[in-house]
């Protein structure tokens, strides 16, 4: 037990930021990952409601954000 502790002091400034980065890089692209999904999830609702009220979806987006829609019929 003793010696896992001085295992853990051991640990260098250098790879205590490297973990940190790791960490970050990790819940940016989480972040980003959930940001596209739900995008995706938003547009596939609204063009499906769309069809079924039998019109034809006319979709604009600006990046993962939904800029322009219409349903034309």
């Amino acid at each position: 037990m003793v010696k896992d502790i001085k295992r853990i002091q051991e640990i260098t400034p250098i790879q205590s930021l490297l973990a940190i980065l790791v960490l970050a890089v990790l819940v940016v692209s989480f972040l980003l990952a959930s940001q596209s999904y739900f995008s995706y999830i938003e547009v596939t609702k609204i063009a499906n409601s769309c069809y079924d009220a039998g019109g034809f979806p006319v979709i604009v987006k600006s990046g993962v954000n939904l800029a322009y829609f219409d349903c034309i019929e």
